[in-house]
């Protein structure tokens, strides 16, 4: 569930590069376009490094539901990484037409690399601004993520868990299983697939695929379908084409 902002955001948080080792990929946020990438070359560094990111895009999909009413969204971030810790904090615009005007993330983890696994252990704190009164869906997510190279190939997978899901006094977990493929040093196919439990017994499968291309190093762009076996929920869970250009600073 996220905001507005995602159109002038996301490209904050895919910069991060540990100190003296391969920079690993940050899915803290917007998780469907967050695919794992190729290990980047190494970067040396001395101490915390400081990113930022804008994106824009034409709709805010989170695990295949459009959080803004099937409208353009902007996402801002900015992240802190220090060897194989990180922190960071993004916030959108969101539409659940209740009021509430924003979305915020906190973010926090661990990123270690074992014998080409790269890890994410980290947990995610979602949370509203412009909420209605009696409103509580701040949401606490812990994230398990690994993703390995093949070639060409990077496989990746994640698991949330939280023990209240988006206010519902319910515990949730999301998988997800997602597959990139390198064509060329600058373009790159990719899919993934996801399922979203609540202890309720109300869920969902979603998945995607799309091409992303990086222009520069600070500019690409990801083009997207994404859809789930929910559409009878409305139209929020339906197919979606989405374009988005991230921005890295």
């Amino acid at each position: 569930m996220r905001t507005v902002f995602r159109v002038t955001a996301m490209a904050m948080l895919w910069l991060t590069c540990p100190k003296a080792r391969a920079a690993s990929p940050d899915t803290s946020s917007m998780p469907e376009l967050a695919l794992p990438q190729a290990t980047p070359q190494a970067v040396v560094s001395t101490g915390p490094l400081f990113t930022y990111s804008a994106t824009t895009a034409s709709d805010y999909i989170f695990r295949g539901v459009s959080q803004t009413e099937n409208r353009p969204a902007i996402f801002g971030a900015a992240r802190v990484t220090d060897d194989q810790f990180y922190a960071g904090a993004g916030i959108e615009n969101v539409d659940f037409h209740n009021g509430t005007a924003a979305e915020y993330d906190l973010s926090a983890g661990w990123t270690p690399v074992v014998s080409g696994f790269r890890f994410d252990f980290g947990v995610i704190r979602y949370g509203y601004l412009g909420e209605p009164a009696h409103t509580h869906i701040d949401t606490v997510e812990y994230k398990a993520a690994v993703s390995h190279d093949i070639g060409p190939v990077t496989l990746g997978g994640v698991v949330y868990y939280t023990a209240d899901f988006f206010g519902s006094g319910h515990k949730g977990a999301y998988f997800a299983g997602r597959i990139t493929y390198r064509l060329t040093r600058d373009l790159s196919a990719s899919g993934a697939l996801g399922r979203q439990t609540v202890s309720d017994g109300i869920g969902h499968t979603t998945w995607n695929t799309g091409l992303d291309y990086s222009f520069t190093k600070n500019i690409a762009l990801d083009v997207r379908y994404y859809d789930t076996n929910a559409h009878r929920l409305g139209d929020t869970y339906g197919g979606h084409y989405v374009a988005a250009i991230k921005l890295s600073f």
